[in-house]
C-alpha cells in the first residue's frame, strides 16, 4: 500500500501580526502570500501550551514553598519567642536571689539581651514571608486554575491541529471524505525556530509585545490551502464543546459556516490569556528568594540555641536552679 503525506495540500497563512488592527479590532487576515506549512502552526501553539505549563508549574510550586517557608518559620519564631519570654520571667525573679554575683547576674542579662534581638531578627524576616504568603494566598489559587483552563484548551488545540499533516490519502476525494482504503496517519515531525515563540523565556509585557496586536491568527485558506472534512467537522464540534467552550474573550474558531464550506480559522487573544496573569504569578517572593530567608532563620535560630543553652548552663552554674520551680518556668 502506497501511502503520501498531502502536505503540499496544506498551506497555512500564519502571522504575528505587524500592522495596525482592523477596525473591529481583529487581527489583520492573513495575506494570500504569507504561507506556512500547516506543521509551522504547531509551534505557535506550543509556545503558547508550553508557556501557560510553566506558569502553572512555576505558580504551583511558588504557592508550595510559600506555606512551607511560613509554616517552619512561625514554629521557629513561636519557639524562640516562648523561650526568650521564659528567660526574661526567670531573670525578674532570680535577681534578689543572687546576691553579690552581679557578674554573673550581668552575664545572664546579656545572653537575654543577645536572645531578644535575635527573636527581633527573626520576626522582622518573618514579616517578609507573612507578606509574601497572604498576597500569594489572596491571587495565586484563581491564577492557577485559569492558567491551567486556557491549557487545557491550548494543548487540545495544539494536538488536534496535527490532524491534517498527519492525514494520509489514497485521492484528493478519499482524503477529504475519509473513504478508502488507503486512509491513515503518520507522523510528522517538525523543528520549530525560535522565531515562532516570543514566550520561551518568560512571560512578561515586553514579551507579550513581539504579538502585534496582541494576538495571534491561523487561517487555512480554502485555496490553495486544504482542510480536510472528516477531520475538520469532528473538530469544530471538539473545539465548541470543549477547547472554545466558555473561552470565547481570547479564542475565537471558525470551523465551518451555515452552507457547510469547511474553514480552519483560529485566532488567540494572547494578551487578553496572559496579561491578567502577569501580576498573580508574580506576586509573592520567588522560592529562592524564600528559601534564602529560611536558611538565614534556621541560622539564626542556631545561634539562638546556643545563647539559650549559655544563659540555662549559668543558672545552674551558681546554684539558683531551684527557683526554676518557684519562677514556674520551663527553662
Amino acid at each position: 500500500m502506497k501511502v503520501k503525506i498531502i502536505e503540499w495540500l496544506v498551506f497555512l497563512s500564519f502571522v504575528i501580526y505587524t500592522e495596525g488592527a482592523e477596525d473591529e479590532g481583529r487581527c489583520r487576515l492573513v495575506d494570500d502570500h504569507s504561507f506556512k506549512n500547516l506543521h509551522e502552526s504547531v509551534c505557535y501553539l506550543s509556545c503558547l501550551s508550553d508557556a501557560l505549563n510553566k506558569l502553572y508549574t512555576n505558580g504551583e510550586r511558588k504557592l508550595l514553598v510559600n506555606e512551607e517557608v511560613y509554616a517552619n518559620a512561625s514554629r521557629i519564631l513561636d519557639d524562640m519567642e516562648g523561650r526568650a519570654g521564659e528567660s526574661v520571667k526567670y531573670l525578674s525573679v532570680i535577681s534578689d536571689a543572687m546576691g553579690g554575683k552581679h557578674d554573673k547576674l550581668e552575664k545572664l542579662i546579656s545572653y537575654g539581651n543577645t536572645m531578644g534581638d535575635l527573636v527581633a531578627k527573626v520576626g522582622g524576616l518573618f514579616a517578609d514571608v507573612n507578606e509574601s504568603v497572604r498576597v500569594v494566598r489572596e491571587l495565586l489559587p484563581t491564577a492557577l486554575m485559569e492558567a491551567n483552563r486556557y491549557y487545557t484548551a491550548s494543548a487540545e488545540i495544539t494536538r488536534t491541529v496535527w490532524d491534517d499533516v498527519k492525514a494520509v490519502e489514497g485521492s484528493d476525494e478519499e482524503a477529504a471524505k475519509c473513504k478508502g482504503e488507503n486512509i491513515g496517519v503518520t507522523e510528522f515531525p517538525t523543528t520549530c525556530g525560535n522565531h515562532t515563540c516570543p514566550l520561551r523565556d518568560n512571560v512578561s509585557d515586553d514579551t507579550l509585545q513581539k504579538y502585534k496586536d496582541g494576538c495571534l491568527e491561523i487561517n487555512v485558506l480554502k485555496t490553495p490551502g486544504y482542510v480536510s472534512e472528516c477531520l475538520n467537522r469532528p473538530r469544530n464540534k471538539l473545539y465548541m464543546d470543549g477547547a472554545v467552550n466558555n473561552l470565547s474573550d481570547t479564542i475565537k474558531w471558525r470551523g465551518e459556516s451555515r452552507d457547510g464550506a469547511i474553514f480552519f480559522q483560529l485566532t488567540v487573544q494572547v494578551q487578553n490569556v496572559f496579561g491578567p496573569l502577569i501580576g498573580p504569578f508574580s506576586a509573592g517572593q520567588p522560592p529562592p528568594v524564600l528559601l534564602e530567608v529560611m536558611s538565614n532563620i534556621t541560622s539564626l535560630h542556631s545561634h539562638f540555641n546556643k545563647v539559650h543553652n549559655n544563659f540555662t548552663s549559668l543558672l545552674f552554674d551558681i546554684d539558683v536552679a531551684g527557683n526554676v520551680t518557684t519562677a514556674n518556668s520551663s527553662i
